[in-house]
């Protein structure tokens, strides 16, 4: 073949140089144009350069999840689109819409949460059903159950699902966080016992990690995955940062800023802007308590495990429209929010301009997470992994 020819004039760093500058569909339509290019795009060496080429938040996509409800009342659908952004903040369908609503469990359809990215890779949970999801090729794998059952005469309750990769072994893992108290349950539902069950994707194994955890504080899109940590809050005296290392398996916290402490009003979430971690103050839709402060500020870590180098960002007074929870920070300078009637909006931290999308979900169903393109393979040695 011609394009065989060519590859054998040419050098083939100069090739991998050209290779690297083509986007993901590209390179996946390239792959059957001939047996040397399939095997140097798939090579390792292929795959790490183009893990670590530079890119820029104009190559961010976004997955976008939420849950419909039918004519019957009783059964949920949920929908994932894939958009990518033009630079009117409008956004472009990449794939048509997927229904995965048998991925998840019917009984917590709605409180789908998305983790990662973790090098292109997505967890998806509704903390029953959990399934690994690399958006861009659109495989995925739905992770075996744990086979480690509660004890006789307790129950489980389910706090967080975990997804992260280990640079130490060189392994993707997922890991669960469960309360177990007493069964049945009662007004007293006796002392709690913590239980960690962490998943190995490369030797497709559940294990026990006996290891204590504080109970998470939960919110809405409040948990993130960063420089190789999952992270949520939790209370310790007060309201502070959980945050637990993928690869040394160990819980610690980090404080908040002083101002960002209060349990009777305001929600809180977590996010990346800048390369840097981002928490999230606002009003809190459930609250009871009147708040004369409809406002939204954006505090960064400016040193990563500094507590003292949090530093204000943004202030959004009034926010425009009242919202159910804030959602990601796109491209670094949009602002994706919840509203409380289950609109997806748009809120430009550079102009202020505010924009509302056509789409819209159950109440407290939405869920987004931006992404890059990445050639990156589901690690299993089970063959069960699928195509969306």
């Amino acid at each position: 073949m011609m394009v065989n020819r060519i590859m054998k004039k040419l050098p083939q760093d100069v090739v991998i140089f050209m290779l690297l500058k083509l986007p993901l569909k590209s390179l996946l339509r390239f792959k059957s144009i001939s047996k040397i290019w399939y095997t140097l795009i798939l090579s390792d060496t292929f795959f790490k350069l183009h893990l670590k080429r530079t890119t820029t938040t104009k190559d961010e996509f976004i997955l976008f999840i939420r849950t419909l409800r039918e004519d019957d009342p009783y059964k949920l659908t949920s929908i994932a689109s894939f958009f990518s952004g033009d630079d009117k903040n409008n956004l472009t369908t990449l794939f048509p819409d997927l229904d995965v609503s048998d991925l998840t469990s019917s009984c917590c359809t709605i409180f789908n949460e998305l983790i990662g990215p973790c090098h292109g890779l997505i967890a998806m949970t509704d903390s029953y059903i959990i399934i690994v999801l690399n958006p861009a090729t659109r495989k995925y794998f739905v992770i075996p159950s744990s086979p480690f059952e509660c004890p006789i005469g307790y129950y489980r309750y389910i706090e967080a699902v975990a997804f992260g990769f280990d640079s130490i072994v060189n392994d993707y893992k997922i890991i669960k966080l469960s309360d177990v108290y007493w069964d049945p349950p009662t007004d007293d539902r006796g002392p709690r016992g913590s239980r960690v069950e962490i998943y190995n994707l490369s030797i497709d194994s559940w294990r026990e990690h006996n290891i204590d955890f504080p109970s998470i504080y939960f919110s809405h899109c409040s948990e993130i995955y960063y420089k190789e940590a999952v992270h949520w809050f939790t209370i310790k005296d007060d309201l502070v940062i959980l945050c637990f290392d993928i690869s040394s398996e160990i819980f610690r916290t980090m404080e908040m800023p002083s101002v960002c402490i209060d349990l009777n009003g305001p929600r809180y979430g977590l996010a990346v802007l800048n390369d840097s971690l981002v928490m999230m103050s606002y009003p809190d839709s459930m609250c009871s308590i009147d708040h004369t402060e409809n406002l939204l500020d954006i505090w960064m870590m400016k040193e990563y495990g500094e507590s003292e180098s949090w530093i204000k960002m943004h202030t959004i007074s009034p926010l425009p429209i009242p919202i159910e929870s804030a959602l990601v920070i796109w491209k670094d300078h949009l602002l994706l929010l919840q509203t409380q009637t289950g609109f997806l909006i748009s809120y430009d931290l550079n102009s202020d301009e505010v924009k509302e999308f056509n789409l819209n979900g159950h109440h407290e169903s939405l869920r987004v997470i931006k992404y890059t393109d990445c050639l990156t393979t589901i690690p299993t040695l089970s063959e069960q992994v699928q195509q969306l």
